[in-house]
């Protein structure tokens, strides 16, 4: 039977459809293995950190690049030991803080030479991760932070041993966990040793005398930063609101004034009819002023805060029996005292820290 044109054409469009539809197909099953090979070369952010070195040395500092944290050479220290294959051990302090603990391989040399870093004695070995087991055949693992024991971690500086007759029982805080032999036990107790010597510095570390000498040096600083011209000045040697921290020097301050002709008539005029003589009162409050100040200046360029066992002297330069120069003499001891402020019954001291 002879087909009409109007089937024909519906054939020829179901065609294409099928072509399009198989197109489609053969499109999203590319478009799926693309993805598949890109998330199979895909790198997450800790495959690129794991690849790239963590530390970096350079003339300006120490990077740690998986933390991102930058430390200046000048404030750097290390402390090296050798093992027994002549690698190179490094422990690496920042301001009397420790950094962290670097393998430099024997055959390789070692970066921190080139920068002039300061070297001290303040090593501190490092500890591999451990794994064992206890009495019981209970796996446990240790580091230097932590002990693993049952899917649970305990801090190491809450750990402690204590020997029993069939080894040594291991307490977290005072709670028992389990016992291990003598050699696990010295382990943790090695381990402990190591984080607490980490967080708070060798008992008899040289960097900690360092560094404490360059923190007072940086407090007594401080008290004597933004020194006013107009401070303390008292005429005896101590008194119960100052702590004296520092005498400085002896200084002086002259001062010198001239009377001039009326204030000599002035004068002789209250001489013969009595009274007093504002004119040279005036003069002798004026030149204790210009005295004072001067001294305080004398006090500010040294860097005190205060002028202790203020002495006056008045004398007189004249000639022919008249009135002519005023000579007045201010003298005391420049000191650097800790201000305190009071505050009802309570005695609080001020410190100022950079």
């Amino acid at each position: 039977m002879p087909i009409s044109k109007k089937s024909k054409h519906s054939f020829v469009l179901v065609g294409l459809n099928s072509l399009k539809l198989a197109h489609s197909f053969v499109t999203l099953v590319k478009l799926q293995l693309l993805r598949t090979v890109m998330f199979f070369n895909k790198k997450n952010d800790n495959e690129v950190k794991k690849e790239a070195p963590q530390w970096n040395i350079s003339e300006k500092g120490l990077t740690d690049n998986i933390n991102n944290i930058f430390y200046e050479t000048a404030k750097l220290a290390t402390a090296e030991r050798k093992d027994s294959e002549n690698n190179t051990h490094i422990t690496v302090w920042y301001e009397g803080k420790y950094i962290t603990n670097l393998l430099i391989e024997s055959d390789k040399r070692n970066p921190f030479d080139n920068f002039y870093i300061r070297e001290c004695d303040d090593f501190i070995e490092d500890l591999p991760n451990i794994e064992f087991e206890d009495i019981n055949s209970s796996p446990l693992t240790l580091s230097v932070t932590s002990l693993n024991y049952k899917s649970k971690n305990y801090a190491t500086s809450g750990l402690r041993t204590q020997k029993v007759s069939n080894g040594y029982e291991v307490y977290s805080y005072g709670k028992l966990i389990t016992a291990v032999d003598e050699t696990h036990a010295n382990n943790i107790e090695k381990a402990k040793n190591i984080y607490l010597h980490r967080k708070y510095g060798l008992p008899n570390s040289s960097l900690r005398e360092h560094y404490s000498k360059l923190q007072q040096e940086k407090i007594e600083t401080s008290k004597q930063a933004n020194l006013d011209q107009n401070e303390i000045l008292l005429t005896t040697e101590t008194a119960p609101t100052f702590k004296i921290i520092k005498r400085l020097d002896v200084i002086t301050a002259e001062c010198v004034y001239g009377m001039n002709i009326f204030k000599d008539i002035f004068a002789t005029l209250s001489d013969t009819f009595g009274g007093r003589n504002k004119s040279i009162q005036n003069t002798l409050r004026d030149a204790r002023k210009t005295a004072l100040a001067e001294l305080r200046k004398e006090a500010f360029s040294l860097g005190a805060n205060a002028v202790i066992g203020i002495d006056l002297d008045y004398s007189e330069i004249s000639g022919g029996g008249k009135l002519g120069m005023l000579f007045i003499v201010a003298s005391g001891t420049a000191v650097i005292v800790e201000k305190q402020t009071y505050l009802g019954t309570f005695n609080i001291k001020e410190r100022r820290y950079k």
